[in-house]
């Protein structure tokens, strides 16, 4: 038989320029990103309430190091200028951040303040470049960090005014004396006093290098990213955590992810993209006798459609194959059939995947016999027929379907010599035969069959497909000079309903029973003694 061939649409591929992975991973995992997203804010938020609040206050301290040559404190300990302004400061900073300043600040303070959490909790430096030290007290309270703050620079003045005092003091008992011993009315006794008198002002004035430029004031607000900012910088870095994780799971993922990954790897026509369903549609499906909605069946009607506009070349035999398990490879088989009966031709549906057959499940039919009578080269158009089942809500259509009988590995390699001959039967007896193969990308089996039908139809569902698979597919495929038709793609997002399907429904399941509680009812029923006996 020779196989049928669709042109090749223009290409469909997304082009997504430079960001196409990233926005594909963040596609692909959105419910990851989401959630990483969602917890990282939750974690801010719950930071957020258990988090101390820290206020900080500071004072500032003026320092005015006195030159190296200045003559009036020789002798005493003060800040003089070293000639480098940034070294100065340090040193003033050394002089004030003392272990004594500490402790009369804790003094002061009270309340359980020691020396050492007023070291913890006071930080002395240079305000930028300046000659101004920045006395900085931190607490969970805004009064209190203004209490330490200004309590420390008082006594760290206070200190720096009595150790002063102290030297000064040594120093005047020895000029006093030295003055004694001199006549009242000479120049050096002149200079004694007049020095004696300047170190007499600065004792009562204080340290002339140290002086306070600034108390501090209660701090309005809590140091630290407000809420709103905490919550955004979150919100952030959980989405750039949640893409870093797609981005990883998308590296080390090795499944076709979209449409336009599917087509780079084997350029073949879209013959249709099936509605990925709802739960209860699927259910529906299963339960009601194949009540595809009309959309899905609408999707089966226009493949085949194209199928039926091929002409002479219009292929009768149809396999229907797929790289890998759980693509929808044995629902497809089966909608198609069905859409194939429902235009009026007969068709019948053949069960090849003799290792996990799911045909007869699937239909709600209850095979009569395993795998074994397929087997036989010499199969009779008689008992060929025998095999047969016809599904009451699928009209022109009847299903050889097979039992699992665990043996499934085995008969398929026996059957590679008898398909032909299976497949010749379902020929002769309808206008159109589906085949449903196991997939080719996992097992070889469809290879086998490949041959022996008109055409191939691969099913394939992004984010179930796998890569490896898939090339594994087409390299046998185009091996063995077997050009598939086309795609039928699986589960594709809904873009919205249109009307026309409102109006025509599905035409195919007319003959559909009643459903199960209908059926039930009526048997629970009494039967009027006027009708006729059953059987009649």
């Amino acid at each position: 038989m020779n196989a049928a061939t669709i042109p090749p649409p223009g290409n469909a591929a997304d082009n997504d320029g430079a960001v196409g992975p990233y926005l594909s991973a963040l596609r692909s995992h959105k419910l990851l990103v989401s959630v990483v997203t969602l917890a990282t804010v939750v974690a801010a938020i719950v930071w957020l309430q258990l988090r101390e609040s820290r206020y900080e206050a500071s004072a500032q301290v003026l320092v005015a190091p006195l030159p190296q040559d200045d003559q009036t404190f020789l002798g005493l300990q003060v800040l003089r200028d070293s000639g480098d302004p940034t070294r100065t400061v340090q040193t003033a900073a050394t002089l004030l951040d003392s272990p004594r300043v500490a402790a009369l600040t804790a003094l002061e303070l009270g309340h359980g303040w020691t020396a050492g959490r007023v070291d913890d909790a006071v930080q002395i430096e240079a305000a930028g470049e300046s000659n101004i030290l920045a006395v900085t007290a931190s607490s969970d309270s805004a009064r209190e960090a203004q209490s330490v703050a200004n309590s420390f620079v008082r006594a760290a003045l206070a200190d720096r005014n009595e150790a002063l005092s102290r030297q000064i003091s040594v120093e005047l008992d020895r000029l006093r004396a030295r003055q004694g011993t001199l006549d009242p009315a000479g120049t050096e006794a002149g200079e004694l006093g007049a020095k004696i008198s300047e170190l007499e002002s600065v004792a009562a004035r204080g340290d002339p290098t140290f002086s306070l430029s600034r108390t501090a004031t209660t701090p309005t607000s809590a140091e630290g990213a407000g809420p709103f900012i905490v919550i955004l910088i979150a919100l952030l870095a959980g989405f750039a955590i949640g893409s870093g994780a797609a981005l990883l799971l998308e590296l080390f993922d090795r499944r076709v992810r979209s449409e336009s990954e599917l087509l780079a790897i084997y350029p073949l026509p879209v013959l249709a993209r099936v509605p990925k369903l709802s739960r209860l549609e699927r259910t529906r499906m299963s339960r009601d006798g194949w009540l595809m909605p009309p959309a899905m069946h609408e999707t089966f009607r226009t493949v085949f459609a194209q199928i039926n506009s091929l002409g002479e070349e219009q292929p009768r035999a149809l396999m229907v194959t797929s790289a890998s398990t759980a693509e929808g490879k044995t629902t497809s088989a089966i909608s198609l059939a069905m859409a194939i009966g429902a235009s009026g031709h007969s068709v019948i549906l053949v069960e090849l995947d003799l290792r996990k057959p799911a045909i007869a499940r699937y239909v709600g039919v209850q095979p009569q016999q395993t795998a074994i009578p397929l087997l036989n080269s010499h199969l009779s158009a008689r008992r060929f027929a025998r095999m047969l089942h016809d599904v009451p809500y699928m009209p022109n259509v009847k299903i050889l379907a097979v039992g699992s009988d665990g043996a499934g590995s085995g008969l398929a390699h026996a059957l590679d010599d008898s398909a032909t001959v299976l497949l010749e039967h379902a020929a002769s007896r309808a206008e159109y035969v589906v085949v449903d193969t196991p997939p080719l990308g996992e097992v070889s089996d469809a290879l086998t069959f490949a041959g022996a039908v008109d055409a191939t139809i691969l099913v394939a569902r992004p984010g179930t497909t796998q890569l490896r698979n898939l090339e594994f597919t087409r390299d046998l495929l185009e091996r063995g000079g077997h050009r598939p038709l086309g795609y039928i793609v699986v589960a594709v997002p809904r873009r919205g309903t249109s009307g026309y399907y409102h109006s025509h429904g599905v035409a195919a399941l007319e003959q559909r029973p009643p459903p199960r509680r209908a059926r039930t009812a009526s048997a629970r029923r009494p039967r009027d003694p006027r009708q006729a006996p059953r059987g009649a």
